[in-house]
């Protein structure tokens, strides 16, 4: 008896989709095992002792002097034991840049064995606010180059450190940070050495120099020019005394003012 070639390509598809069924079905249960290996793979990587901070000595904080190790660690909040996963670089960065002080963060995580590194690059106070009357904290403590305030509490550092800026700023307004940029740069660039910046009146803006008083007048822009015109008068004290001079007006900076001391000598009486 023959089988026809219809009943010959039935037992074909069926042995065919007998195998597909198969296949399919290991393939399923390989899917699975993968998976459930790869959980428990990462569920032991995340309890391993590798991928948490423990000690303190984990975390290593770089700073330049005027913020400790310890105030940098309370700032950030750091316990130990906290998985590595959970220390966000980015959360850690805008603590730390909540700080007057600091002008840069980098943070950076390290697994096997888990680490944390945090370098802070704080700011450089270049003048010292002096007050005179209606302290606040507004008017008192640095400013850096760019005319960022910071607080009065870092002088003891400052001092350690032997960086204590010499220049001191009087009659100083937040109001005032624009322009500072500029007026530093320019008085750091005079060849005559300025000690302070009196800005308690907006209109009479004083220098305290190597040559006594400077009266600047109230216009900024000329600022270069007078420094300029600073620097011809150098030579003042061969021809008149530094105790004869009162002060120097520059507001003019074509047509400089030396104001002189009035000579209080009395003439001597003969009989």
């Amino acid at each position: 008896m023959r089988t026809s070639p219809g009943a010959i390509d039935f037992r074909q598809r069926r042995q065919t989709m007998r195998r597909q069924k198969q296949w399919r079905f290991w393939l399923e249960v390989w899917q699975t095992l993968a998976s459930g290996g790869v959980t428990l793979g990462l569920g032991w990587l995340l309890v391993h002792p590798l991928w948490w901070v423990r000690e303190p000595g984990q975390i290593t904080i770089h700073t330049e002097g005027l913020l400790t190790e310890a105030q940098v660690r309370e700032l950030l909040s750091l316990e130990a034991p906290q998985p590595l996963w959970q220390l966000s670089p980015t959360v850690l960065t805008q603590k730390l840049q909540q700080q007057p002080i600091v002008a840069q963060v980098r943070v950076r995580r390290q697994g096997f064995p888990s680490r944390v590194e945090v370098w802070v690059q704080e700011r450089h106070p270049v003048a010292v606010l002096v007050c005179q009357r209606h302290c606040t904290p507004q008017n008192q403590g640095f400013l850096d180059r760019e005319g960022n305030q910071l607080g009065a509490e870092y002088a003891p550092s400052l001092r350690q450190l032997k960086r204590f800026p010499q220049l001191r700023v009087t009659g100083w307004h937040p109001t005032q940070k624009p322009l500072w940029p500029q007026v530093y740069q320019a008085v750091m660039a005079s060849p005559v050495q300025v000690t302070g910046i009196d800005w308690e009146q907006a209109g009479d803006i004083r220098l305290h120099t190597e040559l006594g008083l400077i009266r600047l007048g109230g216009n900024l822009q000329q600022l270069p020019d007078q420094l300029a015109a600073l620097d011809r008068l150098r030579n003042l004290p061969r021809q008149v005394p530094l105790n004869r001079i009162a002060a120097i007006d520059l507001s003019d900076p074509q047509a400089p003012l030396v104001e002189l001391r009035q000579d209080k000598t009395k003439p001597a009486v003969t009989n």
